[in-house]
């Protein structure tokens, strides 16, 4: 994991942040101590790298998920160099958040500080437990000598750790007196007690959302006795990304591919597009804010290559709405210009007013910024998850009034989206619309016969609100095998769905202890059988 070469590089890169120590030291750089790091510089460092790990690892996710097209077949998708770059993030997260607790450790100045890195290390470990299953902890992580092979660790001791530490992360804030310089994510909450209690509420989520996952109903109904959750829109843990084009380009990576000169590469699955458009009897409200058409034009069935061919579920879903099956694994054609691309939200792209244009135009449209953002885990996340729980584990909630809730959490985040730019378009969606939409999902789920038409209306919804991040919908389609509208993949139908990811390359060829594992290895909370999902 090249730990001794990265912490060198970033205490370099730390020095101009450094007082004055002296003239030996100044003569020689390199005897440049962790203790000497600015704390506040690290925790800049790890509040970044957290926001690029989730990114990445939703992207790798995003074609697993419908969400964009698989275009490879899963074994490829999920090979082994699908994580690379998230597992060589996840353990430099590690390094950085190390060098805090040492200088914590002396200083109480640096409890909020050693809190937050807690809290967003443990997170994305639990993540890439998600991930990849077992995955090495106890050698790898604030050991005394640096072991250059960590053995990995039982991917439910990692988790169990995992909960050990974001209860610590709690009371060191519970008692910090002191905010950190910079808050990339609660930064303007309100006053520094708001702040703290965010940070809190995120723990205990978090918290959650791994119980969810262990079918822990004791557990759960604990944190929700004792509350302070995420629940409510200000309490969303979330990266705001910058609207600059050029360098240092701060722009949401998905704005960037869908709205890049020469056009958009990718293709937006037309399962998730089929959801939105066909599945109610009214188009999604949020259509318009998550997806825009570069065209108001049909493309030829010459151009589509796939009209009344048997193979294909959808090939073209109509309107301009064109996207491809799962699994089309035919080369991309000269149909760059016809493609539904990313909308605002929450790439920061562009709301759907019947505005169709190529996307390699100059940048000088107020919603064509990118300024989007990375929804990690939202207050509607929570009530979908809080339902699905109270359903199958018979929690102390109650499952259809957190449907409800959630989905209408989630119509208020993208219809607002970006101080709702769009709110005067005729095209904009309506209070109307809204109460439609949850009229007719909630008449569903009162109608089912049964826990399990009801839990896939839920899965469904939850799908449809992550857009965005595919993580929450990868996790909850292997706890549950919801939607259930999810077909196989048209070219390869029998290929196996990754129930987990291949390790990365880099760490099997470096890491003796480390063995290659198929993709239909499952984490220790997917109980479900072999082969229960597409």
């Amino acid at each position: 994991m090249k730990k001794i070469l990265n912490l060198l590089l970033l205490l370099i890169f730390v020095s101009c942040e450094l007082g004055d120590f002296g003239e030996s030291f100044q003569q020689d750089p390199n005897v440049l101590t962790p203790d000497q790091a600015d704390p506040n510089f690290v925790l800049n460092e790890i509040q970044r790298e957290t926001a690029d790990f989730f990114q990445d690892l939703s992207r790798t996710t995003d074609e697993v998920m419908r969400y964009t097209v698989l275009n490879e077949s899963y074994t490829d998708v999920a090979s082994p160099t699908a994580l690379n770059n998230e597992y060589s993030d996840l353990y430099q997260m590690f390094q950085d958040e190390t060098i805090i607790t040492n200088l914590a450790e002396t200083d109480n100045a640096l409890l909020f500080h050693r809190g937050m890195s807690n809290i967003l290390t443990s997170f994305s470990m639990v993540t890439m437990v998600d991930y990849l299953g077992d995955i090495p902890y106890t050698e790898a992580v604030r050991t005394e000598e640096q072991i250059l092979n960590p053995a990995p660790d039982d991917d439910e001791f990692v988790y169990n750790a995992m909960l050990d530490r974001l209860d610590r992360a709690i009371v060191d804030l519970e008692n910090a007196a002191l905010p950190p310089a910079t808050d990339q994510y609660y930064g303007n909450v309100g006053n520094f007690d708001d702040q703290k209690r965010a940070w809190i509420r995120l723990a205990r989520s978090v918290k959650l959302k791994m119980l969810v996952n262990m079918g822990d109903t004791d557990g759960i109904n604990t944190l929700l006795a004792e509350g302070d959750l995420i629940t409510a829109a200000e309490d969303d843990f979330q990266f705001q990304y910058g609207t600059l084009l050029v360098d240092p380009v701060s722009n949401h990576p998905d704005f960037n591919d869908g709205y890049a000169p020469g056009g958009f590469d990718q293709f937006l699955g037309n399962s998730f597009l089929d959801l939105l458009l066909n599945h109610k009897s009214i188009r999604d409200p949020r259509l318009r804010y998550y997806v825009y058409r570069q065209s108001s034009s049909d493309p030829t069935d010459v151009l589509l290559g796939c009209v009344d061919a048997p193979l294909f579920d959808f090939c073209y879903l109509g309107d301009s709405y064109y996207g491809r099956d799962h699994g089309d694994t035919r080369a991309r054609g000269a149909d760059i210009v016809f493609r539904a691309t990313f909308g605002l939200y929450p790439v920061g792209g562009t709301f759907d007013a019947d505005n169709p244009s190529d996307p390699n135009f100059a940048f000088d449209s107020a919603h064509q910024t990118g300024g989007g953002i990375l929804p990690i885990l939202l207050s509607s996340f929570m009530d979908f998850l809080r339902a699905e729980a109270a359903l199958t584990l018979g929690t102390n909630d109650d499952a259809a009034t957190l449907l409800e809730s959630g989905i209408r959490k989630s119509m208020d985040k993208v219809l607002s989206f970006s101080g709702s730019p769009q709110a005067d378009s005729p095209f904009a969606a309506t209070e109307a619309d809204v109460e439609a939409y949850v009229t007719e999902v909630m008449g569903n789920y009162a109608a089912a016969s049964n826990d399990r038409e009801r839990l896939d209306i839920i899965l469904t919804e939850y799908y449809l609100a992550s857009y965005g991040n595919s993580t929450e919908s990868y996790n909850g389609y292997r706890r549950t095998g919801f939607p259930s509208v999810f077909s196989a993949p048209i070219f390869d139908p029998n290929t196996p769905f990754p129930r987990l990811f291949s390790y990365p390359q880099d760490e099997v060829i470096n890491n003796g202890q480390i063995d290659q594992q198929p993709i239909t290895t499952q984490v220790f909370w997917d109980t479900n059988p072999p082969g229960f999902i597409n």
